[in-house]
């Protein structure tokens, strides 16, 4: 370990301890001061002393997860930093410090923000809130790394995680996609209503680990080779990413690691960073130089003929000759960003909706089916069949396009592949 490492550990370490003893006085505080505030009482004093010890309590309960947040940005920077800071071929750029430069590296030959969307991988989105980047050109292979959210038109995030782009020494043919399996109804789930075709796998050890599509069998082929195949599965282990997909679009490598983030987590805090660093560190260059080693085999193979069936991915109506720009934001004061606040948001009308016209159609059914019954008076017959069939008109129609909201959620949910239709 070089002394510039060691003192790095050093003052990450400290800054841990300085959170991890605030966080600590924060919790003591909270569990202290509530049940004393609520015990305190009888007279004016003792009932001002307890609505303190009250007031401290709350604050202990909110700033010890604050102070244990703030923590994990600082040393998301810092250990970011200190992984490459041997690597000089490796930049690391904070997007919400250098947003010019973040802008920069996502609209570059190494890396096009659009491709990914163009290329079935993630859904359609139109705008991006970019953390950290790591760009460069390891070995000769120009590169960018991005932790980023991506939004959806209506601004509700669609994809959190990775998105890493690895320039090709030449363009391949075609639109290869390797994905996690996802068993049989998955798979036909994720594939259905797309112009992709499925690419079956010629060796078996790995058809339980991913499926493939393709819009050029012989192209797909000779990209997937079983050294490909584990140098995939080994990069899919090293992340351990909530979802693995990668696609050998055009001339470049396009990995997507969903749920995939370079902040450590909460609990490293009571741990020396010592401890756990390296291991940090070594799986950070693991994103880098697997996908280079990828790159490199995939160099040595010679493109494949142009196959002489036309196809070609599009996102409705159809795919521009040079990727659209797509406006790219830093991710400070990005809060309701999970995938419940997405549900809420452009699921929680329809579902409101629903419930309205089921009420007042419930209603007017019921009014039907008393009229036919009891029938009604002559004077208010036609006032109260009026009623009726308003009621069941605005039932049936705001019900109907609820669905139709809904099932178009539903459909467009987590499946990027839809996104490929054939011209």
């Amino acid at each position: 370990m070089t002394a510039a490492a060691a003192a790095d550990i050093a003052v990450l370490e400290r800054q841990r301890r300085l959170s991890l003893r605030a966080a600590t006085i924060a919790v003591m505080v909270a569990t202290v001061g509530c049940p004393a505030g609520m015990t305190l009482g009888g007279s004016d004093t003792f009932g001002a002393i307890g609505g303190f010890c009250q007031m401290a309590g709350i604050v202990g309960i909110i700033a010890a997860p604050w102070i244990v947040r703030a923590w994990q940005s600082l040393m998301q920077r810092r250990m970011i930093a200190a992984a490459v800071v041997g690597r000089p071929e490796i930049h690391h750029i904070d997007a919400e410090r250098e947003q010019a430069a973040s802008a920069q590296a996502l609209a570059s030959d190494a890396f096009t923000l659009g491709a990914f969307r163009d290329s079935g991988l993630v859904e359609s989105f139109e705008s991006a809130s970019v953390s950290h980047i790591l760009a460069g050109d390891a070995q000769g292979v120009p590169f960018a790394i991005a932790e980023l959210r991506l939004l959806n038109a209506k601004g509700y995030s669609i994809f959190g995680g990775v998105l890493a782009s690895f320039r090709l020494a030449s363009p391949r043919p075609g639109l290869t996609i390797v994905a996690r399996d996802r068993g049989l109804l998955g798979n036909l789930l994720a594939r259905a209503g797309s112009g992709i075709e499925r690419l079956p796998l010629e060796d078996p050890a790995f058809e339980g680990v991913f499926e493939v599509y393709g819009t050029d069998q012989v192209g797909g082929r000779v990209i997937l080779t079983t050294t490909m195949l584990e140098r995939l599965k080994a990069l899919d282990e090293l992340t351990r990413a909530h979802g693995f997909a990668c696609a050998f679009h055009e001339q470049h490598l396009l990995i997507t690691f969903r749920g995939m983030s370079w902040q450590c987590p909460s609990k490293r805090i009571l741990e020396p960073v010592g401890t756990w660093l390296d291991a940090y560190v070594q799986n950070l260059a693991g994103i880098v130089d697997l996908p280079v080693d990828i790159v490199h085999t995939l160099n040595l193979a010679a493109p494949s003929p142009v196959g002489g069936t036309p196809f070609a991915p599009v996102v409705a109506p159809a795919i521009a000759a040079v990727h659209p720009s797509i406006p790219i934001d830093n991710s400070s004061g990005q809060v309701f960003t999970s995938t419940l606040w997405r549900i809420i948001g452009e699921g929680g009308m329809p579902l409101v909706n629903m419930a309205s016209g089921a009420l007042f159609g419930g209603i007017a059914l019921f009014g039907m089916w008393y009229g036919i019954k009891q029938g009604y008076s002559e004077n208010l017959f036609w006032y109260f069949w009026g009623l009726i069939a308003t009621g069941l008109v605005y039932g049936a129609v705001t019900v109907s396009g609820s669905l139709r909201e809904l099932a178009r959620l539903a459909w467009g949910w987590d499946a990027p592949l839809r996104n490929l239709k054939r011209q």
